[in-house]
This record gives C-alpha cells, structure tokens and sequence, in this order.
C-alpha cells in the first residue's frame, strides 16, 4: 500500500509498504477519508510536540476488510470511523480522567495512507444512513462534544465561540444543545461565520468590525457572556475569552495551545471576578456515540477541499492558511 510518511518539518515521502496484516483483537479498514487537523498543521510547524518519523492522519473513516483472531467475522464489510485509541476500562485513567487517556490503550496506524490498522474497539460502526465522507469529521467532533459537555449550564444565558474552523462550528453546536439559550460566531472569514448559522449562530461577529467585548454586551443588556470557548489555539484569544465573559463565567479551551505558551491574562482579575478556565483536550468518553450526533447536523458544504494522498502537505498548507472549512485527503481515489 501506499503511505505518506513525515521527515519533520514540512517534508513528506510518498511510500510504499507491504500492506498491513490484521493481528488478534484488530482490524484493516480501507480508508475512505481523513481529515487534515490543525494539530498535523501544528505538527510540521513545530508548534506541537511530535517525533519523526512518522505516518501522521487521525481523522479516518472506511470500510473493514480484514479481521484478526477474536474479532468476529461479521465485522468485514462494516462502515466504521476509526478512534486513534482503545481502552481497558479499568486502568487509573479510565476510571479517574477518560478512557482517551486510557494507560494501557491500543493505538490506530496513522491514517495518511491506503490502509489502517487498530484495536477492534476503536474501530466503531457508523448510521447506515450516515456519509462515509462526512463520518470522518468524528474525531474533531468528538472533541468538541467532550469539551461542551464539561461546561455548566444552568442558566441559558449567551455563549460566544471564538474561531469558526471545524472545531468551532461542532463546539457552537453542541454549546446550543445543551441549553445555551443564544450563541455568537465570531469570525473575521466571513464564509466560515455565515456557515455557523447551519450550527446553531444566533449573532454574527467580525473582529474586523468592533470589539468582541462590546458586540456581547449590545446584545446582554451590558453584561458579558456567561460562556466563551476558545477554539483557535492561540494565547491571545484565550485571555480575549477570559475578558468578554461576566463574573462567575466560564472559559473553555478547545483550540490547543503552544506548547509552554504562557496564560496572557490578569490572574487577580480571573480571581476577582471568580471565572472559571477550564481545558478541554481530545475525545473523552465520547467518540463512539459522536456520529450518531454529528449525522442529525447539517453538514453540507462542510468539507471544502479534497487531495489525492501524494498532496498531504499541499492540504496541511492549504488547511494552516484557513482555505476552506474543512479539507480532507482521499487516498483511495
């Protein structure tokens, strides 16, 4: 099979490998989709910790076509989305933190190629009548499910999603399904800003146009928002969000941050106005039942941009200059 293979930085190899064998308790599942994330974006950066070398990709979904000893048979043929890890269920991690962080986990191949191998469990069934294309965006779903469901809603209020990526999008949808009364994009690609109101966008914010602080405060009788998440990974939009909540408020962090980027914010102003800054990093207990969740989205146009597998780093470009909401690679035609 064919594979792209990261040297560090932003060099790639296209190569060729002996296609994968499903060993006991996994699968080989012919990729249909990846997704590029930012964090692969990041990776060739040097912006997130990562070792060469390496088959990058953690976005996938595809068809199973080998099963290894104890998985049952019936599973060739099923459409499935692919978790990057398993869990045991019964480790410190899965029991005190989240099964994403399990201490014992199996792990996917890197999805930037042909094929892809992973534990039996990470390997989950997906709606019949779910898009095999659109599944793929599970992972970063997952995420912001995770995220959204950390957050304390217990009066409605207004929410604000700095970021309108993929990321943003999914974290302003589930924020709205859990009970935030109004929700604001802001946004300064105006594609990606109108795109949010398919997610759930009440109001409409371009930083290019006036103060977020000011915009939220037009619209709450001149209060701020009881909930903001950041969803870019950059510091300065973090204390952007500690700024525009009110007392009391919440400040979610989907986007990641550089790692050993410092807090920009005024720590006696965080204490006095009691904000509560909370993290939130990767799929908690919540990826195999993020499609069933994602499917009654509307989705369309979501996927903006597809490649050919010999153009992943065209696509990692593309994805770092914001082209588009969401690209993907297609490595199987």
């Amino acid at each position: 099979m064919r594979l792209m293979t990261w040297h560090g930085g932003d060099k790639f190899t296209l190569d060729t490998v002996p296609d994968p064998v499903a060993r006991e308790g996994r699968v080989v599942v012919k990729i249909d989709t990846i997704g590029v994330c930012g964090t692969d974006v990041h990776i060739t950066q040097g912006l997130f910790p990562s070792t060469p070398p390496k088959v990058l990709g953690h976005e996938g979904s595809g068809v199973i076509v080998e099963v290894g000893s104890g998985v049952d048979k019936s599973r060739i043929g099923e459409r499935v989305v692919l978790n990057t890890t398993s869990h045991c269920g019964d480790c410190s991690a899965c029991v005190t933190w989240s099964e994403s962080r399990c201490e014992n986990a199996g792990l996917t191949s890197g999805m930037f190629a042909e094929y892809a191998t992973a534990p039996s469990q990470s390997a989950v069934r997906i709606p019949d009548s779910f898009d095999l294309e659109q599944a793929a965006l599970t992972e970063p779903a997952s995420c912001c499910l995770s995220g959204a469901e950390m957050m304390r809603i217990d009066d409605n209020g207004i929410g604000v999603v700095v970021g309108g990526g993929i990321m943003g999008l999914f974290t302003l949808a589930f924020l709205k399904r859990q009970g935030v009364e109004r929700m604001i994009m802001s946004e300064p690609v105006a594609a990606r800003r109108e795109m949010s109101r398919q997610f759930g966008a009440d109001l409409l914010h371009d930083p290019a146009e006036g103060d977020l602080a000011e915009f939220i405060k037009d619209h709450n009788g001149g209060y701020g928002a009881n909930i903001a998440a950041e969803v870019v990974g950059q510091p300065k939009l973090v204390a952007k969000c500690v700024e525009v909540v009110r007392p009391r408020g919440q400040v979610l962090m989907i986007g990641v941050s550089p790692e050993g980027a410092p807090l920009p914010v005024d720590l006696y102003d965080l204490h006095y106005r009691e904000i509560t800054l909370r993290g939130a990093f990767g799929r908690g207990d919540v990826f195999s039942r993020t499609p069933a969740e994602i499917a009654t989205l509307d989705l369309s146009n979501v996927i903006s941009g597809r490649y050919e597998l010999q153009d992943v780093l065209q696509a990692i470009v593309d994805s770092g200059e914001g082209k588009g909401v969401k690209l993907v690679i297609k490595p199987n035609g």
